[in-house]
């Protein structure tokens, strides 16, 4: 049974002066993919980012199962650039802590081909080969919970055909919030966030 895994009531969030959230309350499940839409500047990459940095420290977030491990891919994409492919893949399995699943990675790089560039530098790929770099690096840590900030920018239709997919395949073992403009025909997501004038609208689509 797909139980609750984090909650928040009454959550209000400000930038400056101007209120984006006023006392939401939401909830997610241990698995699932989550599509969070509304217009620009209404407080959808703040959500994230809220959720990134503060839901392992505030009271205002309350994990009913313990804290959980987190991953974040915004617009910055967060590799070494003067590293090649294979070293940013190799430092940041490091930083998480776990043995490298190898075999995913030569599937997820064989998906993207990107197994011919392992060894160049990430200063000579292209942006749309940067943005999968990221989406590589995020979908092969631990995290129990991904947070994904519009990661199909750059990508060309057979990449984000693929990273369709690949969402629909790991939103069935952990919680994927993701940043849309508006939901691809193939993403499988199991429920929408809507954010409208501080409020939002929560659509179980499963």
């Amino acid at each position: 049974m797909n139980q609750t895994l984090l909650e928040t009531k009454a959550l209000s969030i400000s930038v400056g002066e101007k209120v984006l959230l006023r006392e939401i309350n939401l909830s997610f499940f241990e698995t699932g993919l989550v599509a969070v839409l509304g217009e620009n500047g209404a407080g959808k990459s703040t959500l994230l980012k809220e959720i990134y940095h503060h839901s392992l420290s505030s009271p205002r977030w309350n994990w009913n199962q313990g804290k959980k491990k987190l991953s974040y891919l915004g617009h910055e994409l967060g590799f070494y650039s003067s590293l090649s492919l294979e070293e940013n893949l190799d430092y940041f399995a490091k930083l998480d802590g776990t043995i490298p699943d190898l075999k995913k990675r030569k599937s997820l790089l064989e998906a993207f081909r990107l197994q011919k560039r392992i060894w160049d530098p990430i200063h000579t790929f292209s942006r749309g080969m940067k943005q999968k770099v990221a989406i590589l690096r995020v979908f092969l840590s631990s995290a129990e919970i991904i947070l994904f900030d519009e990661p199909y920018t750059g990508l060309d239709a057979e990449s984000s055909k693929i990273l369709s997919e690949l969402l629909n395949l790991e939103s069935k073992s952990r919680l994927i919030l993701i940043v849309l403009h508006s939901v691809p025909k193939e993403l499988q997501c199991t429920s929408q966030l809507k954010i409208e004038k501080g409020g939002v609208i929560v659509t179980h689509l499963t």
